[in-house]
């Protein structure tokens, strides 16, 4: 239990609702992706601060029982919940499950950062950018350069390059083993050649 208040109803929503809807998940992960979003809704949408203990209880469940292994993108749907003192218990275990996943939570929270998050308005690119924060450092730079050599669209590696400069000579090692990568090239020597340009500068 993280915290919240006790409840005298059972959670409104579970995992099995979520997976009963009709086929509407392809899968488990999905399933429980779909539920985190209507969980984090059902607590910002409640009326009375009862039903904010209901919500909130619903969310501690679904956290104990899934946690470690429900997707990156079902914790970071979480990661949009209002700040209260009911929710923050929540919003600091989801951060603190990320952060200890590491490498594998890279791509999927910068994605979250970069604005690609079910609510556009909401707290989740900040959350997720204090959450890349506190992983360790070289987990950070290997899933950012992972990330310059797969799928993802040039948007989204461009921000994973600023991201690489601003963590600075950490990221230089790494970098240039990914000038060997073709689809990772381009991409490395732009962030090398910003990394350089603000060594010089910071030497002038």
């Amino acid at each position: 239990m993280r915290s919240t208040s006790a409840c005298s109803r059972p959670p409104r929503m579970t995992y099995a609702d979520a997976d009963m809807t009709g086929g509407q998940y392809k899968d488990d992960g999905e399933a429980l992706i779909g539920l985190a979003r209507q969980l984090a809704d059902a607590f910002e949408e409640a009326q009375t601060p009862e039903d904010q203990e209901y919500a909130a209880e619903a969310i501690d469940d679904f956290l104990s029982e899934h946690d470690h292994y429900a997707p990156d993108e079902a914790l970071i749907a979480l990661l949009d919940l209002p700040m209260t003192k009911l929710t923050w218990p929540l919003v600091d275990s989801v951060e603190a499950t990320l952060a200890e996943r590491g490498l594998p939570a890279v791509w999927p929270l910068l994605e979250a950062i970069d604005g690609r998050v079910y609510d556009h308005g909401g707290q989740t690119p900040a959350r997720a950018l204090e959450t890349l924060n506190a992983m360790r450092e070289a987990d950070v730079i290997r899933g950012l350069v992972n990330l310059l050599a797969g799928a993802a669209d040039d948007d989204l590696k461009d921000a994973a390059v600023k991201v690489l400069v601003r963590t600075g000579e950490a990221a230089v090692r790494a970098l240039e083993d990914a000038l060997q990568d073709p689809a990772a090239r381009r991409w490395a020597e732009d962030a090398l050649g910003d990394i350089r340009a603000a060594r010089e500068e910071a030497e002038e």
